[in-house]
């Protein structure tokens, strides 16, 4: 943990401000002591990282969240953390508006606070500390964030990772110039107030980019319920071998390279007249069986299973994030709605 992040860190619940103590150091940065809120709670700074998330019992409502990101990013191997991180950087400007890199550069210069919430294997942090001096923190509920400061952090001196809840941050208000919550709300037990809670750490000016999942067609959403009754119930390894197998399906089907035409289409169950090709008709209207031959297997496996295993995957409409943006005072600069998600980025006026 670098000390500058002192001047961000919060703690959760009331804000309030926390000193440090017991701290043990190595090159300027604070590897191993405690963080001390004024009402005497403490929180420990392990391996570099500070442990600021809630410790969730078996019952609680995010124990299992956890748990699930926490497996699938420790099954990540490197090569396919980078095959990811190449896929998601150019799907990230693409969605949000920035065009590439560079256009993402330019929208950053001047900031100071940046955040990846939800950061997972820390990609997007790394990424965003390498285009901005700005300091830039990655975030998660899991243990991902330990890997994630040793791949990264050591070679930014602008880049920390720390360990809390979306829900209850722990960081002070209106402190971020950018906040990213990319592919994350959705996963918490309140896509809604998770979306206020991210909207109130950016500070006037600044701005906050999103995506959540959208509302499919009705029977892909009638086999998503049904299907996630039985798959949220199941182990880790249980649901990563049905999703090796719900890939394999993808992968077939895909190297059919088969197309449909629909003269009248099915606009009641979400199919369109016209060309279709089969994997994605499959994919988007009937049940989803990820595949993407540029990601290649290992990921297309990690993709489904963060589809069927976590217990929360909550879906939405544009009109319902578009009142959550209004609701919390901001404004929307780009807006890009496809088949599987919303994608927002909005600046906080005043």
């Amino acid at each position: 943990m670098k000390t500058a992040l002192l001047d961000v860190l919060a703690a959760p619940g009331d804000r309030s401000a926390l000193t440090i103590c017991d701290e043990r150091r190595e090159n300027g940065e604070v590897l191993e002591g405690s963080l001390i809120a004024q009402d005497g709670r403490r929180f420990e700074i392990r391996d570099g990282v500070p442990r600021m998330a809630p410790e969730l019992q078996s019952a609680d409502e995010q124990s299992d969240t956890r748990t699930t990101f926490g497996s699938k990013w420790q099954t990540i191997s490197d090569e396919e953390r980078d095959r990811l991180s190449v896929f998601q950087y150019r799907w990230f400007e693409q969605r949000f508006g920035f065009g590439d890199e560079d256009g993402l550069a330019a929208e950053l210069q001047g900031a100071r606070w940046v955040i990846d919430a939800g950061t997972g294997p820390g990609i997007q942090a790394a990424r965003l500390a390498r285009v901005t001096d700005a300091q830039v923190l990655g975030m998660d509920l899991s243990e991902s964030v330990v890997r994630a400061r040793r791949s990264f952090a050591a070679e930014r001196a602008n880049l920390d990772y720390i360990q809390g809840d979306i829900l209850d941050p722990p960081l002070r208000r209106g402190s971020f110039d950018l906040v990213v919550a990319d592919q994350v709300l959705h996963h918490t037990p309140d896509c809604r107030r998770a979306f206020h809670s991210m909207a109130e750490l950016v500070r006037p000016g600044g701005q906050l980019a999103t995506y959540v999942y959208r509302i499919k067609p009705l029977l892909r959403e009638i086999a998503d319920e049904e299907v996630r009754k039985l798959t949220t119930r199941l182990s880790v390894d249980e649901c990563m071998e049905f999703s090796e197998q719900v890939t394999e399906l993808g992968r077939e089907l895909s190297g059919l390279d088969a197309k449909v035409t629909l003269e009248k289409g099915i606009p009641l169950l979400g199919l369109e007249p016209g060309e279709h090709d089969v994997q994605r008709l499959i994919y988007w209207t009937f049940f989803k069986c990820f595949w993407n031959e540029e990601l290649g297997e290992g990921v297309s496996n990690l993709v489904n299973f963060d589809w069927y295993h976590p217990p929360y995957a909550s879906r939405h409409t544009e009109e319902e994030v578009l009142g959550w943006c209004r609701d919390a005072g901001l404004e929307v600069i780009n807006l890009d709605v496809i088949e599987s998600g919303i994608s927002l980025r909005a600046r906080r006026l005043g």
